[in-house]
């Protein structure tokens, strides 16, 4: 997922260097950038987020849990991957609702006219899998405390 969220990346740049060429040669800048820049960031970061839990990659604030034994912070930690993990399924559901809705309505953007719906399909599966991960990490966690060192499973 993180691979495809790597490319749509490349590919906003390439539409904006296609769009500032064609502003300063043609005078004309590319129709809708904006709105292809607008999706693709969206769908990246939605892809992102699953490795970027995996790999213990999101912000982490320390100066509460400085002093904790290594034991309290890896039952903080479980607490907040079991919260996260519901909240992510939380919002994946939601999120279908949404999904729903956007169908109905026929709701498209306004320039190039794309169907809004779309990036929905990517960020759904992202969360799902975002939740999926952060059970395992949770999982991953307890094991831990249980048995005193961190199980070569995990990432």
């Amino acid at each position: 997922m993180a691979f495809c969220g790597g490319t749509i990346l490349l590919l906003m740049v390439s539409i904006n260097v296609i769009s500032v060429t064609g502003r300063i040669i043609f005078g004309e800048p590319l129709v809708g950038d904006f709105e292809l820049i607008e999706v693709a960031c969206a769908v990246a970061i939605f892809l992102f987020l699953p490795l970027c839990q995996l790999k213990n990659g999101n912000i982490v604030v320390e100066a509460f849990t400085l002093r904790l034994s290594n034991g309290k912070k890896i039952i903080l930690d479980l607490i907040g991957d079991l919260i996260f993990a519901i909240v992510a399924l939380f919002f994946s559901v939601r999120m279908v609702f949404g999904f729903q809705d956007m169908l109905k309505y026929k709701e498209e953007t306004m320039l190039l006219e794309i169907p809004v719906w779309i990036p929905f399909v990517p960020a759904i599966f992202s969360f799902l899998f975002l939740s999926f991960i952060c059970f395992y990490m949770a999982l991953a966690k307890g094991l831990e405390l249980l048995t005193n060192g961190k199980p070569k499973w995990t990432a």
